[in-house]
């Protein structure tokens, strides 16, 4: 893993920056980790809503009113005349005639409703929408991970490519160093007109080589700049060190790697739990849909006052009450087959969900054996391209010995140069493919599935 070496620090005109610090610099308006984050919060929305529906199903839903009305033409005040009764008394002698023939009526109600029982359905939607936040948070657990793992894939990338383009300077520069050198010793009658093409035709086939390591480079630095949101005006300045060891390997001393005690548990794994998550939420939807069927209770209480005043302007009494209890069973008919539709589009959805989550388990169980082998070869590889460094090291001290003593050609001491620094660009590509590797087996728990995205 790497190391971190020293914090940001930010000048008019550079960034010096470890790679630590660049996960650091992962900003929350990333655009993943945005777009995470709002499909939580958008979950944790639909949660409350639905735990607000199961609440006021528990609690009454209560309405005051009050009202009054006059009568223009009324009926009983009608038939009073025709049986010789006065239909308004001026005294409420008669109270059946003042309470079907008053056109006066004052009315003041309070009614109360609640549901005791739904079937289950705001409860199995409470259920879905809380897996749904589960879900939800384990994939930003997911993106973060992620998103560390390109950050140092991008700084390694930035390293290794300076790298090439050092080796690439260094080889343009060598060969035309051999090409003066052959033209010199042409001119003086040491060298045969045939050493001078080819000491050309070497010079002019690295300058190609050059300029493509000098684009690749460009590039790696522009990808990690638009992770970091770093602006393009300032120089970045790389801390952390591709490698603990400087560039000469001339040296017996193995390198020392920290052990890695990998989880490789399907509980352990997020995407595993996020796709667990999934299915839940997708069996509660489905529970929800057809629960709809079932018959639900309604409770109903109803209290009222009427009053009967003989003028208009007269809000006195009598006040007669009238107060009902009722229970209400309903049992849901659809004769369209729209809710059996969607019951069958829920358990679909369940089944693909269920699917789902078995697949993650399988590619789990691939990836966790493709991690640790991914990590061994990684060292092992590099623990190779160590040992080549140290030998084309080697060879090119030998080289230059014998060239000074003039036992052998510059064409040998330039072979002998460009093999050692091409085994120094390999040493160095090693190191970010361990690294890189690492990265991976310490964040595995936390990485999404390699075959699918969360």
């Amino acid at each position: 893993m790497l190391s971190s070496q020293s914090s940001a620090s930010t000048a008019a005109d550079s960034l010096t920056i470890s790679v630590n610090d660049a996960i650091q610099r992962l900003s929350a308006k990333h655009p993943q980790q945005a777009l995470a984050a709002a499909t939580r919060e958008v979950a944790e929305a639909a949660r409350a809503d639905a735990r607000s529906a199961r609440a006021n199903r528990l609690l009454p839903a209560a309405n005051v009113s009050f009202g009054t009305q006059r009568l223009a033409q009324n009926q009983f005040a009608a038939i009073a005349r025709r049986a010789g009764l006065t239909p308004v008394p001026i005294e409420p002698a008669d109270p059946f005639t003042q309470v079907f023939a008053a056109p006066n009526i004052r009315t003041a109600s309070l009614s109360a409703s609640l549901r005791p029982f739904d079937g289950g359905v705001a409860d199995a939607r409470v259920s879905a929408s809380t897996h749904g936040v589960r879900a939800a948070r384990l994939v930003e657990v997911q993106i973060r991970a992620m998103l560390e793992v390109a950050v140092i894939q991008h700084y390694t990338d930035v390293q290794v490519q300076q790298r090439l383009l050092a080796v690439a300077d260094s080889a343009l520069a060598q060969a035309r160093r051999a090409l003066s050198i052959t033209r010199q010793a042409f001119t003086a009658g040491r060298a045969a007109e045939f050493e001078v093409w080819r000491a050309e035709a070497a010079a002019a086939a690295q300058r190609p080589v050059r300029i493509e390591a000098e684009r690749l480079a460009q590039v790696a630095e522009l990808a990690l700049r638009q992770l970091l949101d770093t602006p393009t005006g300032v120089t970045l300045r790389l801390t952390s060190p591709l490698e603990h060891w400087s560039d000469s390997v001339a040296t017996d001393n193995e390198p020392v790697e920290r052990p890695f005690a990998l989880d490789v548990r399907r509980e352990s794994r997020v995407a595993v739990q996020e796709r667990t998550e999934r299915a839940r939420e997708a069996s509660d939807l489905w529970k929800a849909s057809w629960r709809v069927l079932l018959p639900v209770v309604d409770v109903n209480v109803n209290h009222q006052r009427f009053a009967y005043p003989l003028r208009g302007t007269n809000w006195s009494g009598p006040y007669f009450q009238n107060t009902s209890v009722g229970v209400l069973v309903s049992l849901p008919l659809d004769l369209t087959g729209a809710t059996a539709s969607r019951i069958d589009a829920a358990k679909a959805a369940e089944r693909v969900a269920q699917a789902q989550r078995r697949e993650a388990e399988r590619g789990h169980d691939l990836e966790a054996a493709e991690i640790v082998l991914a990590l061994n070869a990684s060292r092992e590889l590099w623990r190779a391209a160590i040992v080549g460094a140290r030998s084309a090291e080697h060879a090119y001290r030998i080289a230059v010995t014998r060239y000074e003593v003039g036992r052998s050609s510059l064409l040998e001491l330039q072979d002998a140069r460009l093999a050692w620094q091409q085994a120094m660009a390999a040493r160095a590509l090693g190191a970010r493919d361990r690294t890189i590797a690492e990265a991976r087996a310490t964040r595995f728990t936390q990485l999404p599935l390699s075959n699918s995205s969360p």
